[in-house]
């Protein structure tokens, strides 16, 4: 089970009183969409930056009670050694004290703090030897436990970790034969806004958990994020025509322009992904999909326009390689037939594609949809399960690729909206792309 959790209390939202409680995809108050860890399995001692993606709508005037929209919002991190799930609401069932007290009983030295912090961004460092936690994983060990009022006497208690597999893994494997991708230790993020009022009552600040997964075995090469470069409109623009990127920026209407507290550099609402600008068309861009397809990447101004109630093909840049190589047998999931006789193995990383936008609609007639996902098929040949089956690339093209459709302006009046697609594999990895794109209203 795949534990890549984002419990953002601002998902909620979605079920609070507003009319679009089932479009988790439509993007109308400030959301959690996601968290990264760069690299996302950092060996012992060795740090990974952990950022968040965060979206804040448009501040039009809500009467004064939000004084300063121009303000950053504050972050504060923290982390939890222990795994934790929904049951208890996953709260961290261990305490800076005990911890205090467990991390030396294990011979490594003074346990570092559980509090990572209240910058935009935070350091996380791995603590833990890789031996170490496989042991936990297979339950090799027991932990020593300080005395509590539950356990006057302290002493050692076996404890059997539920380390993540890959998502997709059949989990009835028994714990001792299984390749876990890392063990679990939870990240917790609280975000408050500069406008907590456009937040319902009760929803402010935002929270949000993810989880890290730290190496359990060295000889095994860490997890790599994925990587994405921009939102690619093919097809159809207005009048069939291709915008010129080299024109000047469409004028916006300031009531239109999102709050640029994430990146104020970049006046929208979306983090960088770090890819260049474009200057021509996809097919001549590097981390385009298709040197074939013909298409414009969409910036942070609004650039291309695409027109209102129309049926708009949209293309991520992400290369299948995006979907790494398991480098240890038995990682992914075997398939087996109706009989129960083995077919193969995957042997590739599954990835999963969440849309998000201010307006519109995703998929129509069974193409795309707020959530696509590209499932490795089976190697043609089972031995050789490095080379990918043939059909991988027409299944990674259309989980790639979508449909938008926007509204009339009388049911969406701003001139612009932004799009965010989040990717994530199926060992822990994240990225994401986003793009403004201009409505034009159909003649």
């Amino acid at each position: 089970m795949r534990k890549d959790i984002l419990l953002a209390s601002a998902l909620a939202l979605a079920g609070c009183g507003d009319s679009n409680f089932n479009r988790p995809d439509l993007l109308t108050q400030p959301r959690i969409l996601a968290i990264q860890a760069e690299p996302p399995q950092p060996p012992v001692g060795t740090s990974t930056t952990l950022r968040a993606l965060l979206y804040q709508p448009p501040v039009t005037g809500d009467g004064g009670a939000c004084p300063d929209p121009s303000a950053a919002p504050t972050y504060t991190w923290s982390w939890c050694p222990w795994p934790t799930n929904a049951n208890n609401d996953y709260a961290c069932p261990i305490a800076q004290t005990d911890f205090d007290q467990l991390y030396p009983a294990l011979g490594l030295g003074q346990a570092p703090s559980l509090n990572l912090g209240a910058g935009e961004t935070a350091s996380f460092t791995n603590p833990f030897p890789a031996s170490l936690l496989y042991a936990l994983c297979r339950g090799d060990i027991g932990l020593p436990l300080a005395a509590s009022a539950g356990n006057p006497d302290g002493g050692n208690q076996s404890s059997l970790f539920q380390c993540d597999l890959p998502s997709g893994e059949n989990t009835s494997t028994p714990p001792a034969e299984t390749h876990p991708i890392g063990f679990p230790v939870m990240i917790y993020l609280t975000v408050t806004p500069p406008c907590p009022s456009l937040l319902p009552a009760g929803f402010s600040p935002l929270a949000a958990v993810f989880v890290v997964h730290l190496p359990t075995n060295d000889a095994l090469p860490g997890n790599l994020n994925p990587t994405m470069n921009g939102i690619f409109v093919t097809s159809p623009l207005p009048n069939g025509e291709l915008p010129s990127y080299d024109a000047s920026p469409v004028p916006q209407d300031g009531t239109d322009v999102l709050d640029d507290a994430i990146a104020p550099d970049d006046g929208g609402v979306f983090l960088p992904d770090g890819a260049a600008g474009t200057t021509g068309p996809a097919g001549v861009e590097a981390g385009a999909p298709s040197p074939a397809m013909v298409g414009w990447k969409l910036d942070d101004r609004g650039s291309v326009l695409i027109p209102r109630q129309q049926h708009v093909s949209i293309q991520l840049g992400i290369s299948l390689d995006s979907s790494e190589l398991m480098a240890e047998p038995g990682t992914l999931d075997d398939v087996f037939d109706s009989n129960g006789n083995l077919l193969g193995t995957r042997h590739f990383e599954r990835l999963d594609f969440a849309w998000f936008a201010e307006a519109g609609d995703f998929g129509n007639e069974d193409q795309g949809g707020r959530n696509t996902g590209y499932l490795p098929n089976i190697p043609d040949s089972p031995a050789t399960p490095s080379v990918r089956a043939g059909a991988d690339q027409v299944a990674f093209d259309a989980a790639t690729s979508n449909v938008w459709t926007l509204p009339f302006s009388v049911d969406y009046p701003p001139s612009t909206s932004h799009i965010i697609v989040v990717v994530r594999d199926s060992r822990g990895g994240v990225a994401w792309t986003s793009g403004v794109a201009t409505l034009q209203d159909r003649p």
